[in-house]
């Protein structure tokens, strides 16, 4: 990252004072990035299993209310693991031989 980049990016954060210093903004990301990927990847999930698995559980059990509710259990179930496969695939990538916890 190119310094004057650097201290723009400090210097926005000291403004609005949500980090108080790079460090802390970086655990932020660390910790809450997964967090928010694996609420955007739910809906597209949510369709996918619903395509896939809708038609058979609604000629199963006659109900859309009960597909809706199997699909949105599928989908609570594979979202932490897909939030799993980002946090493995970011330390892969971008830790430098940092330990994952």
């Amino acid at each position: 990252m190119p310094l004057w980049l650097n201290r723009l990016e400090a210097s926005f954060f000291k403004k609005m004072k949500l980090f108080p210093d790079l460090e802390s903004k970086k655990r932020f990301m660390k910790t809450a990035l997964p967090v928010i990927l694996a609420i955007a990847w739910a809906p597209i999930i949510w369709m996918v299993v619903i395509a896939t698995l809708g038609q058979g559980v609604f000629a199963l059990t006659g109900s859309w209310l009960i597909a809706q509710a199997v699909a949105i259990v599928v989908v609570l179930a594979i979202s932490p693991l897909i939030s799993m496969v980002f946090v493995r695939l970011g330390a892969k990538f971008y830790s430098k031989g940092e330990e994952l916890p």
